[in-house]
């Protein structure tokens, strides 16, 4: 097993193409900053190292000291293509992503902790408050709902996701696709903790979403220019500079 006091590397993917946003919303600005610069920032206190997984082309220059790598076709190849740039000996492994730029940097550390404390992963995730209802289509496109889940066992997952690195290297190894790679280790057995999610970190998927976030950043730096605590239900709320 691997020695849980060794060195953390985090891996950043903003790879994708864009296709629901309507453009590559890695590179679009939330206060002053691109959407992929803020995951880079606040895991830089939990990280000893750091890779982004970027498109070809023209988009950002990262930080000094920060390795880009060019992403997959899918998800599952651009975590590989991070991989791969990530020290071998690393202990413990953070995927995170561009379309949750409101993270803050205690989060990061709050899934490093589960995993130095013996947790194969550790995911952020906050209770479901509304109902989700499974549907399905009808010929004339209508969606018919049908059974809702039982939200007391059921919980949104956010980013960054903390992993044991050689397992997560090993669930990779055969090159299996996955919406998520939290899903490939509790398919391998994995025990996966689930820590407090942050009810800012909101994923940014639409336009409206980056809208959405830049709300959000702009109401917790007046809070913060305010003296006043900066804490929105069970997460605290951290806004990246």
């Amino acid at each position: 097993m691997s020695d849980r006091g060794g060195p953390v590397w985090t891996i950043v993917l903003a790879a994708g193409g864009g296709t629901r946003f309507g453009g590559r919303k890695q590179f679009f600005h939330l206060g002053g900053e691109p959407l992929v610069a803020h995951p880079v920032l606040a895991s830089w206190p939990a990280s000893d190292g750091i890779v982004v997984v970027l498109p070809d082309g023209p988009g950002w220059v990262a930080p000094p000291g920060v390795r880009v790598v060019s992403g997959g076709a899918t998800r599952a190849e651009s975590v590989r293509a991070g991989l791969a740039a990530v020290p071998r000996d690393t202990a413990i492994i953070v995927i995170t992503d561009a379309a949750h730029p409101l993270a803050s940097a205690e989060l990061y550390r709050r899934v490093v902790a589960e995993v130095r404390a013996g947790a194969d992963a550790a995911v952020p995730g906050l209770p479901l408050t509304e109902v989700v209802k499974a549907v399905q289509p009808e010929p004339g496109g209508a969606l018919v709902a049908g059974a809702s889940l039982v939200r007391e066992t059921h919980r949104l997952v956010q980013t960054p996701h903390a992993f044991r690195a050689e397992l997560l290297r090993a669930v990779h190894a055969g090159a299996p696709e996955a919406v998520e790679d939290s899903a490939m280790v509790a398919a391998a057995g994995g025990r996966i903790v689930v820590v407090a999610g942050e009810p800012a970190n909101i994923h940014v998927t639409t336009p409206d979403e980056l809208a959405m976030a830049r709300l959000l950043l702009t109401h917790v730096r007046t809070l913060r220019s305010e003296g006043e605590p900066d804490e929105f239900g069970t997460g605290r709320v951290r806004a990246v500079r």
